[in-house]
């Protein structure tokens, strides 16, 4: 074992002094697809390590010409000043722990490579790999789940062979493990934005009509509804703007054709999945409840219509949570309204009374960090999306439809606005803008 860690270093070095950039597309696929585990005893993590030994290396390699420079961009200097109130606000309710330091830290990390090798590639090639690896990862994870244990919760490749502890309650139930709605989030990430960078090139890469189905597949295996709904509002929004265009109306057909393709090529695989991989009965059950009654139900529910009300579960309950998590912070102190009441200070509190966050994103960015941290936000997110709508015009970017799925997204869960994930897709849209202003300036010149 000593042999096989004294081999990955030296390869791991030779990589980093050499090729940073393959290091740099690992770093955002263990990031995106949240790989991590403790390496021999050591006081930082796999991720941790990555990330800090490749911030080093940026450090002693050349400036890129093109680069302007990490700190001069307002946009970045609003991330980093978010991130430092948030911290403050979060110390302020002795809710600041080694844990919430490190992740600020390895955000803001991630931000930082993910801003420097944008200049470095000049494009998303890098991002865009990490992503695609990254979805594949999340769907052989739920293959293995599928095939191995037959129900959930979604157990990781990795953790089975490198033998990585999970830990477990009295009741030998899994703890600490993730939802399987963020399998779902990933491959509904990479669905959006190979969609969307298809629609946009005239030669695009085939092999992408090939990741597609992949990436749908593994948003059907997750179950989760939100990433499905995302992604077909995504879909639908992207392929009726193409039928405008006379000019493209034939990819658009195309997209279409492809899309009923992917349906029934999914679905086809997803019943042989329940004949011959090792999937419990009530495990199938489940997962059709999920993904067509209790959605129906919701659907009628709100159309006035009849509905079965023991299809309502998991839906109709979020929504049940975000009304109570609004009204908790309602009856909140003024002050604690304006600046928040610290990371997880919801359910430290235990506002919602049920130990649970509030299932919306807004409400949890607005009970964490306030009316003053989700205006900062917002800013961010409406300066940069409206400055890349401006600059591309009759192209829609790949970053923007992926940032708009993700809120979409939020919009049924928790932290996922301030994840390391989605503000490595900030930060790159960020450069993307910058990019071009730059290019317009020189050829104005």
């Amino acid at each position: 074992m000593i042999a096989v860690l004294i081999l990955g270093a030296i390869i791991y070095g030779y990589l980093l002094a050499v090729k940073p950039h393959v290091i740099a597309v690992l770093f955002f696929t263990i990031t995106i697809a949240d790989v991590n585990f403790e390496l021999g005893g050591l006081p930082l993590n796999i991720r941790a390590i990555i990330g800090l030994t490749l911030f080093a290396r940026t450090l002693v390699s050349g400036k890129n010409e093109h680069d302007p420079g990490f700190f001069l961009n307002s946009n970045i200097l609003l991330i980093v000043v978010f991130t430092i109130y948030a911290i403050i606000v979060t110390a302020f309710y002795d809710l600041l722990t080694p844990e919430v330091i490190k992740t600020s830290a390895l955000t803001l990390i991630s931000i930082y490579c993910g801003y420097y090798y944008y200049f470095q590639k000049g494009g998303m090639d890098y991002l865009k790999l990490a992503l695609i690896i990254a979805g594949f990862i999340c769907f052989f994870d739920l293959v293995f789940t599928y095939g191995y244990y037959g129900q959930f919760p979604v157990q990781r490749i990795y953790q089975f062979l490198l033998k990585v502890p999970i830990p477990v309650d009295e009741k030998g139930e899994f703890v600490e493990v993730i939802n399987h709605n963020f399998y779902g989030l990933i491959c509904g990430m990479g669905f959006v934005y190979l969609l969307n960078d298809f629609i946009n090139k005239e030669n695009a890469n085939k092999l992408v009509l090939l990741i597609l189905p992949v990436m749908f597949l593994g948003v059907l295996m997750s179950t989760s509804r939100s990433t499905l709904l995302g992604l077909i509002f995504v879909s639908i929004f992207l392929i009726s703007r193409e039928l405008k265009h006379r000019e493209r109306a034939k990819k658009a057909y195309m997209l279409i054709s492809m899309a009923v393709g992917i349906l029934f090529f999914c679905i086809f695989v997803f019943t042989t999945l329940q004949s011959y991989l090792n999937v419990d009965s009530d495990f199938m059950e489940r997962i059709t409840f999920r993904l067509i009654d209790e959605p129906i139900a919701v659907f009628n529910k709100h159309l006035g219509m009849n509905y079965n009300v023991q299809s309502l579960e998991a839906m109709d309950w979020r929504e049940e949570a975000s009304r109570d998590a609004f009204e908790a912070w309602l009856n909140l102190d003024f002050v604690e309204q304006v600046f928040g009441i610290g990371y997880w200070g919801f359910v430290v509190r235990d506002l919602g009374h049920s130990g649970l966050p509030p299932h919306n994103g807004i409400l949890f960015l607005l009970m964490d960090s306030g009316m003053v941290g989700l205006a900062m936000y917002i800013f961010l997110i409406v300066n940069i999306i409206r400055r890349s709508l401006q600059l591309t015009k009759d192209v829609i970017p790949p970053l923007v439809t992926t940032l708009l799925f993700v809120i979409f997204y939020c919009l049924g869960q928790n932290g996922e606005l301030t994840s390391s994930i989605t503000f490595l897709f900030i930060i790159s849209l960020i450069a993307e803008n910058t990019l071009i202003e730059q290019k317009r300036r020189l050829q104005a010149t």
